[in-house]
C-alpha cells in the first residue's frame, strides 16, 4: 500500500466508519492523521522516521487553518493530539461533540471550552487529505513508494 492507498483506505473510509459508530474515538485519529498528513506534504524529507512530528503537525495544522481559519483558535496539538496520547482526553480547553447534540465547531460551551464537532472536523480533515491526494509529486518522492503491507 502507498501513502495515498493509505489515505483513501484508512484515514478516509476507516476513519469514518469508526466516526459513524464511535465518534469519540474519531478524535484521536483525526488528530493523528493530521500529523500523518502534514508528513506527507513535507517533501524535503524523504525518510518518514526522520521527520520531527512537531514539523508534521505543524504542517498539517497549517492545513486545516487553511480550510477554516478558526482552527487558529485552539492549540490542536497540546489541547486534542496530545491530550488523547497522554490521557485519552481532550485537555481543558477543548469540548467534544456531535451534531446530534446541537453543538456547533467552534462554538463555546458552559464552560468556556471552545467546541469541535465530530462531523464537521472530519470533514475538514477530509479536505485535507483530498489535497494530498490531488498533489502530484515527484517520481522518486517518498509518497510514490510502498508505505504499508499488512500481512504476509
Amino acid at each position: 500500500m502507498n501513502p495515498k492507498e493509505f489515505i483513501r483506505i484508512v484515514l478516509i473510509a476507516e476513519i469514518k466508519d469508526v466516526l459513524n459508530h464511535h465518534a469519540y474515538l474519531s478524535f484521536a485519529l483525526i488528530s493523528l492523521g493530521v500529523e500523518f498528513i502534514g508528513k506527507c506534504m513535507l517533501t524535503n524529507f524523504q525518510d518518514w522516521d526522520r521527520i520531527k512530528p512537531d514539523k508534521a503537525f505543524k504542517k498539517g495544522y497549517e492545513m486545516l487553518i487553511e480550510v477554516d481559519e478558526r482552527y487558529q483558535s485552539i492549540d490542536l496539538k497540546n489541547e486534542l493530539r496530545n491530550g488523547f496520547a497522554h490521557t485519552f482526553l481532550p485537555k481543558s480547553k477543548i469540548a467534544l461533540s456531535e451534531v446530534k447534540h446541537g453543538a456547533k465547531n467552534f462554538d463555546k460551551n458552559s464552560q468556556g471550552r471552545t467546541i469541535l464537532v465530530a462531523e464537521e472536523f472530519f470533514r475538514d480533515f477530509v479536505l485535507i487529505c483530498q489535497e494530498v491526494l490531488e498533489t502530484e509529486f515527484d517520481e522518486m518522492d517518498k509518497m510514490n513508494k510502498g508505505f504499508l503491507r499488512i500481512g504476509d
